[in-house]
């Protein structure tokens, strides 16, 4: 599905999952449509054209904070704290942490790709070495136990959880205050008792998380600054 705005037009993917209304979602200048699988398109399509300015506005807020990002210097957060690029040598590009400085190596300062891919790697490892403990002190105020912990690298959702108990995390997450990442484990841990958006699922997310209005709220103006790697 496409979206044509005055500035440009807008691909709209479209997910099916079972949910009482119709989701819409901005990110990383594309659409996501949320509805459940019986909705018809022809409903869909009234939705977008009904709310066309808001995603319109929505969509220029979100170019003009990428074009502002893009002007400004190279900046990498770690569980929300600022960690310093340095270059030095080496043959093969890698990275690692020393202090509050980010190392790396085999990538030259102009090779912005190159070391877009490196620090995404190494995020992603320390997403894999952080997330299990987070998610174990979690799962102690949680009425089930998760089955399993994976990374995902959805450009949409920041979790999910299936029926079976497997939670799946984004790891760009490692960026943001550990508050955040705790919101999304506790709304993760809410659906293995609620697999829903219910009162009782929000209830059961702000007896292991309380702050989690204010939280989401962050993750609405601010996410979108966690995908400047991978």
């Amino acid at each position: 599905m496409i979206l044509s705005l005055p500035e440009a037009d807008i691909p709209v993917t479209l997910v099916r999952r079972p949910r009482q209304s119709i989701g819409i979602r901005v990110c990383q200048g594309r659409v996501e449509l949320i509805a459940h699988p019986a909705v018809p398109m022809s409903t869909l399509q009234a939705v977008l054209e009904k709310r066309r300015e808001w995603i319109r506005q929505h969509w220029l807020e979100q170019q003009r904070r990428s074009a502002e990002r893009a002007a400004q210097p190279f900046r990498l957060l770690l569980a929300g704290e600022p960690l310093e690029i340095a270059h030095v040598a080496g043959n093969r590009p890698a990275a690692r942490q020393a202090g509050r400085t980010l190392q790396v190596a085999g990538v030259a300062e102009h090779e912005r790709e190159r070391l877009d891919a490196t620090v995404a790697a190494w995020l992603r490892r320390e997403a894999a070495r952080r997330f299990p403990a987070r998610l174990a002190e979690l799962a102690r105020l949680c009425r089930r136990q998760p089955a399993s912990l994976a990374l995902s690298s959805a450009r949409t959702r920041w979790g999910s959880c299936s029926a079976s108990g497997a939670i799946r995390l984004n790891w760009r997450l490692v960026q943001a205050p550990t508050d955040i990442l705790d919101y999304v484990l506790a709304h993760e841990l809410a659906h293995l008792v609620h697999m829903n958006h219910s009162a009782a699922f929000w209830s059961e997310t702000e007896r292991m998380f309380p702050h989690w209005r204010a939280a989401r709220q962050w993750l609405k103006q601010h996410g979108d600054t966690l995908f400047a790697f991978g």
